[in-house]
């Protein structure tokens, strides 16, 4: 009777996912990246100085030899993440074959999950993340990239002994393209974000900055220097803002004159300035205000963590009773003389 060729044929692509492999990409991994925290230390101001972990890009602006660690470390991870795919799949088909159906018995198959994703996290974020560049708020509407118009309304800042910040909240409005104004808040650690953490507004710098108050009737904005807004449908720019010796401001501004023509005048607080359609431009005033410098991210690998947290949640989940100690069994506690029936076993003769 002939064999079955299938069960015959040797399985040649087994060792792709066998537990060793595993090991020995796990054990890899480790060793280069404990060989990386060293490199990038001791090359911080020289070949890896315009590296941060959270960008990937700047190991390839230029390639260094230097970074050797981390072009290993590429292959080996793919290679670690496929074995995980291929003794993943094999662990969950031949159990659903056998007929198991406990979810508890495929925590370890839906931790493996979890931890792809953390790799495709790191893999997304890394190569995908940009700088979308930084935004000075002040208590001036300003256009935040992904986020709308924001303004701040408040900053609380707690310092330590020698003066140095030690936290501090930015209470800000956020105005979306449909006029919605909504309140939000900004911290060292609490980013304004959106898209599950997609695009990050992350706090850089505080402290106070000189600013200008502009109008046109009952039409007007606030802007720093580098700052435009739109006042009475004309696009205003302040270039400087200064104080006058003896009391007052000025601002140079860049806006289209009565001509058409874009032009940079001068703009003081006693005085007006014809725009386009001769609509006047007064400087109602020059003053210090709070203000806090955000760094805007593009940051795509954040809903990929985020995902890998609740499927590695879940895992652990399905493990519980694994964690739990199981209860000693109830003994049998009934007196022996109240038995009935019970044989006694033969013991020694008590003299």
């Amino acid at each position: 009777m002939p064999s079955d060729s299938r069960l015959d044929r040797p399985d040649r692509l087994a060792w792709l996912r066998s537990q060793g492999l595993g090991l020995a990409c796990g054990f890899a991994t480790v060793v280069l990246l404990a060989v990386g925290s060293f490199v990038l230390a001791g090359t911080r101001d020289g070949a890896s100085a315009g590296i941060g972990m959270d960008d990937l890009r700047g190991f390839f602006a230029p390639p260094s030899w230097v970074h050797l660690w981390f072009y290993l470390l590429l292959p080996v991870a793919a290679l670690y993440a496929l074995n995980t795919v291929l003794a993943t799949w094999d662990t969950v088909s031949r159990r659903w074959r056998a007929g198991v159906r406990a979810p508890s018995s495929y925590a370890p198959s839906v931790v493996h999950v979890g931890f792809l994703l953390a790799l495709a996290a790191h893999a997304v974020g890394g190569f995908r993340g940009a700088e979308r560049g930084e935004v000075i708020l002040t208590e001036g509407w300003q256009p935040v990239p992904g986020f709308g118009e924001v303004r701040l309304a408040s900053l609380d800042v707690e310092t330590l002994p020698g003066g140095m910040p030690r936290d501090a909240r930015a209470e800000v409005l956020v105005r979306g393209a449909d006029g919605r104004e909504r309140e939000d808040a900004i911290g060292y650690n609490d980013p304004l974000s959106s898209g599950a953490g997609a695009r990050l507004a992350l706090l850089s710098e505080l402290g106070q900055v000189r600013v200008a108050e502009l109008g046109s009737g009952g039409d007007g904005c606030v802007l720093a220097e580098g700052q435009g807004c739109l006042v009475a449908g004309e696009r205003i720019e302040a270039l400087r803002v200064a104080t006058i010796a003896g009391g007052g401001g000025a601002a140079l501004v860049r806006a289209r004159g009565p001509s058409g023509a874009v032009e940079a005048r001068w703009l003081r607080d006693d005085g007006e300035l014809a725009l386009a359609g001769n609509r006047p431009l007064q400087l109602r005033a020059v003053r210090e205000v709070p203000a806090v410098l955000v760094r805007v991210r593009e940051a795509p690998g954040n809903p990929w963590a985020l995902a890998a947290s609740l499927v590695l949640a879940a895992g652990l989940a399905l493990m519980w009773r694994r964690f739990v100690p199981r209860r000693a069994a109830a003994r049998d506690t009934v007196d022996p003389g109240e038995r009935v029936g019970a044989v006694e076993p033969a013991g020694p003769a008590v003299p």
